[in-house]
């Protein structure tokens, strides 16, 4: 223990002290050797149900019917989307948000832009937004009503953003702010991507990844995506993405689900199995930027999965808590962390 003698507040070296201590305090709070561990509790609450999202939701159990049998996860769980309520300590938050809809929801003016509105609906309900996973979400909204939608500039990723939309929303965060709309300058956009690895392998993407603040990846169990060797999102390519954003010093994000429930090709554990899978293989587990977010709403065979308590292991908050031991409970194997941080420099 250091022992600071008495000086008086006018001491040049008291300062300098200060600043010592201060300094070593902060840099002590940068060693953590994992990233967050978020959630999307879907469906929250009974009105939640009237989705039809992959099937009907009618009859799901929710998160709200679990209020006092998470206390684990709601304890240890970094972030969440979209909900404040139930057990969870955390007011860190995440949520979606797409682009190029329509020129009106695109509106510049801070008093008009939707993605403004719901920085402040969360602000105003004591929320810190920490990530915005922002894309141009044109191939499901071109079929779904939104006769507006607009596709980003490449053809092998659609969800990509143009440069200028992210210097208009910078521009339009610090303009919120001035207007006392918001309560930040500016925050975290993570690009949205659908393709697993064009991002980083296509020289044309790199002045749209320095603008932004890293990459957020979804991978889930079903259409394309399945099986998970030879499907949409091989490991081998999920790999080569998250790996090459950990070297630009970005964030990535591994945004996991749905999953499958009991169907036909349903086997104990699946869930578990593939990121055990991904993680052999070389995705990076234990790094201070690498993030693992459920998005485990339900859907097709994946409905009826329970979502709690979490001491049944086959349910989302079962999943949650083992999630999070892995992440954050067991240490890295070799001094992991330290070696997937050399692995992508």
């Amino acid at each position: 223990m250091h022992i600071i003698p008495r000086l008086k507040a006018t001491t040049p070296l008291l300062g300098i002290l200060l600043v010592c201590v201060i300094t070593r305090s902060v840099s002590g709070q940068q060693t953590r050797t994992h990233g967050l561990v978020g959630l999307r509790p879907l469906p929250r609450y009974e009105s939640d149900l009237k989705s039809n999202h992959g099937g009907s939701w009618a009859g799901m159990p929710t998160f709200e019917e679990q209020k006092g049998k998470y206390p684990f996860v709601a304890e240890n769980v970094d972030i969440v989307k979209g909900w404040l309520g139930g057990d969870f300590k955390t007011k860190r938050m995440f949520f979606e948000y797409y682009w190029g809809l329509s020129e009106a929801r695109d509106n510049l003016d801070p008093e008009k832009n939707g993605l403004i509105k719901a920085i402040c609906k969360w602000e105003s309900k004591g929320a810190q937004v920490e990530h915005i996973l922002i894309c141009r979400e044109y191939d499901l909204a071109i079929h779904r009503g939104h006769k507006e939608a607009k596709p980003g500039p490449f053809k092998e990723d659609t969800r990509i953003l143009y440069k200028k939309d992210i210097d208009d929303i910078r521009a339009m965060f610090k303009q919120a702010h001035k207007q006392n709309i918001l309560k930040h300058d500016n925050y975290k956009l993570i690009q949205m991507v659908q393709e697993p690895s064009f991002f980083a392998v296509d020289k044309r993407f790199q002045p749209i990844m320095d603008k932004c603040d890293g990459i957020a990846y979804e991978c889930h169990q079903f259409n394309r995506h399945w099986p998970l060797e030879t499907g949409w999102g091989k490991p081998e390519k999920i790999i080569k993405g998250a790996k090459w954003t950990l070297d630009q010093d970005k964030e990535y994000i591994f945004y996991y689900g749905p999953i499958r429930w009991k169907g036909k090709v349903y086997y104990e554990f699946i869930e578990r199995d593939w990121l055990q899978k991904l993680w052999k293989a070389g995705l990076p587990k234990h790094h201070p930027r690498m993030h693992y977010y459920l998005n485990t709403f339900p859907h097709a065979d994946g409905r009826g999965r329970p979502v709690g308590p979490e001491t049944n292991p086959h349910s989302i908050l079962g999943f949650a808590k083992w999630l999070l031991h892995e992440i954050k409970i067991t240490p890295p194997e070799n001094g992991g962390a330290n070696k997937e941080l050399k692995a992508t420099r």
